[in-house]
């Protein structure tokens, strides 16, 4: 694809002056390169004497021509100081005109000492050596400007000769005759030179863009995103200009792409994404990928709250239509978090940082397909945001998380059959946490892995001490929550088997029970197939939890091997009060039935919505009109799983 209205990194070079426009984006300005060591004035005045005494040396032993030893001394000191003085003015400001006036009095030097000592012709080769240090300090392109030099000094050395202002050891058509092929020698040499260096270039050049750019998209990639708004946010302190707006975009639903179609056409969306932003942004603005399915758009010279809605409202209509890649449509969206470099931090880290806030908050509060822009309520959330990220890996460590049981109640008898285990998180400073306070980042962070099979671990050791204190016909049922990052775990039939054994317990007499959200089940539907496939070879029930909720169909219930079905809490709070919510229960329970499995209502907390269900022929409920969840020292044997507190209900029901 074309690359993304993102001007390219320049290669360096001397034939043009640099254009601040065009540099203000480049991550590295072109300038001279500059060798490291002694300086070249050091290096003159350290080589000049060493030089004279060599040539002084030669003249003794009638090497080169006896003109005076003061012509030698002018002859090699002042053309070399007068090089020394180019260069320097040139590596002050390079430019074309600069480029010939220092290669010129490179050359000139060269010329005067070769073609004083009488072998000027023979020792053109010396004009190379200009080459060399010429490319190597100013780019591939200086080679034309060597070349043109070479060949103006070695005319001049030969006109020099013809006229007796030179000597020459040789005669003087054998002297052009070999100044002639010493032209073509030099020209070739020179033009290999700067060919090499050319090559070397570009490599260095292709390099460079592969470090900064995404190789999917084209588009640029984190480093070059921080590099151009480190320098957007110094030319707006320079020129009291507003700071650059930073949008952060996360697509929603791009998971389901890659799960359902495979990677390539994940990779295939990606792009298609980064061109449909690419053709809403200004010249002026600079879209990355910042990693995954993120996106990062800097804008400048935008001081105003509505302008940077609206243009953030334009960047999220291009996933008003789907995505199409190899006849299958895509319908995604995005999340984006706006934020402005704050007077209270100025620092880059900061500015991301708080565009991702926005982001996270937009896509976890808001719901998906939001905008918010950054403000200090956020950041207050995102401070405790990671603040609990990092207690979480501690309270796992430290024995802060806790398992709490509700009972599951069988509705035509009132008895007590089995408990859910939930978890809590008993907070040092903050008290005691509901998962809503923290399950999240556990997902996010992976924390719910490990967790998940602590959780696990302590409900089934509990339980089988509970059961072992209980009577053959009452050994209770436990059911455990399964998270979206577990289901994906390739070996999770195995770490439940281990658990399961370790416990001491068998699936089939702990009766136990995985619950699955019915909106984690699209994510990967062979995947999540296969994974249940094997939970319940090994005796496990399965629980599709909240059903009703989600968007998945109705095939999931016949496809997978499911053998309980959750009602969802928003639809028991309905029974009772509302014919149409009262339909949808009952219709549930009915198909449920008719596929041979069982019903459990969630959330039940009135006698009238117990009576609606009792009614329905609701197998199971749950709820606070029961017990709410308590810590294992609570819920236990002597307590309500004894049903002191649910006779009366008993009786009620069973009458």
């Amino acid at each position: 694809m074309p690359r993304a209205q993102t001007p390219a990194l320049p290669v360096p070079s001397c034939d043009t002056l640099p254009d601040p426009a065009t540099q203000i984006y480049a991550l590295t300005p072109v300038t001279p390169q500059r060798h490291e060591g002694l300086s070249p004035t050091l290096l003159a005045y350290a080589m000049a004497p060493v030089a004279l005494v060599i040539l002084l040396a030669f003249r003794h032993w009638n090497v080169v021509a006896r003109e005076p030893i003061w012509i030698y001394v002018v002859v090699l000191v002042v053309p070399m100081l007068g090089s020394l003085v180019a260069n320097r003015w040139y590596a002050m400001a390079a430019s074309r005109p600069r480029l010939h006036l220092r290669v010129a009095a490179a050359a000139t030097s060269v010329t005067i000492v070769i073609y004083l000592s009488g072998w000027g012709p023979v020792a053109v080769g010396a004009y190379a050596i200009i080459a060399v240090e010429s490319i190597a300090r100013c780019g591939s392109r200086a080679w034309r400007v060597v070349a043109l030099w070479t060949v103006v000094g070695i005319a001049c050395g030969q006109v020099a000769i013809g006229i007796h202002w030179a000597p020459s050891f040789l005669p003087v058509l054998q002297a052009q005759s070999v100044a002639a092929l010493g032209i073509v020698v030099s020209l070739f040499v020179i033009r290999m030179v700067g060919a090499t260096g050319l090559q070397k270039e570009l490599a260095e050049a292709k390099l460079a863009d592969q470090a900064l750019h995404d190789p999917l998209t084209g588009l640029p990639n984190r480093i070059l995103l921080i590099d151009r708004l480190r320098q957007g946010i110094a030319r707006a302190r320079r020129s009291r200009t507003p700071f650059p707006v930073v949008m952060f975009l996360d697509l929603d639903r791009f998971k389901l792409v890659n799960d359902s179609s495979g990677h390539s056409a994940g990779d295939a969306v990606l792009v298609q994404v980064a061109e449909r932003l690419t053709a809403v942004l200004r010249d002026s603005d600079t879209l990355a990928r910042f990693g995954g399915d993120e996106f990062v758009v800097t804008c400048d010279e935008m001081n105003d709250r509505d302008l940077v809605l609206a243009f953030a409202q334009r960047i999220m209509d291009v996933f008003a239509s789907p995505f199409v890649v190899a006849g299958h449509s895509f319908q995604l969206g995005a999340s984006i978090g706006v934020a402005v470099l704050d007077e209270d931090d100025l620092s880059l880290e900061g500015l991301l940082s708080d565009a991702d806030s926005a982001m996270y908050f937009a896509k976890t509060c808001g719901g998906q397909g939001k905008i918010q822009v950054f403000d200090k309520a956020i950041r207050a959330m995102a401070r405790e945001r990671t603040t609990t990220e990092s207690d979480l890996g501690y309270a796992l460590e430290h024995s802060e998380l806790v398992v709490y049981y509700q009972p599951v109640v069988a509705t035509e008898t009132g008895h007590v059959v089995g408990v859910e285990a939930l978890l809590r998180w008993q907070h040092p400073t903050r008290g005691l946490l509901l998962p809503a306070a923290f399950l999240d980042l556990a997902e996010r962070t992976g924390l719910i892995v490990p967790i998940g099979e602590w959780v696990l671990s302590q409900a089934c050791q509990t339980v089988r001490v509970w059961n072992e204190r209980r009577g053959p016909g009452e050994q209770l049922a436990l059911s455990v929550n399964v998270s979206a990052r577990q289901l994906a775990e390739p070996d999770l039939s195995r770490k439940v088997k281990a658990i399961v054994d370790d416990s001491g317990v068998t699936p089939g007499s702990l009766r136990l029970s995985l619950e699955v959200t019915e909106t984690l089940l699209p994510v990967d539907q062979g995947a999540a197939t296969r994974c249940l496939a094997s939970l319940h070879e090994l005796g496990i029930q399965l629980a599709i939890d909240d059903f009703g909720t989600g968007y998945a169909s109705l095939s999931y219930v016949m496809d997978l091997p499911i053998t309980i079905v959750k009602i969802d809490q928003s639809f028991v709070a309905r029974s009772g009060n509302d014919p149409r919510g009262e339909a949808v229960v009952n219709a549930v329970i009915q198909l449920a039935h008719t596929l041979g499995l069982q019903v459990v209502a969630e959330g039940v907390e009135t006698d009238v919505q117990l009576d609606f269900l009792s009614a329905a022929a609701c197998d199971y409920c749950q709820g606070y009109l029961f017990s709410r969840p308590e810590p294992a020292t609570e819920a236990g044997p002597g307590t309500h799983l004894d049903l002191p507190a649910l006779t009366p209900r008993v009786e009620r029901v069973a009458g």
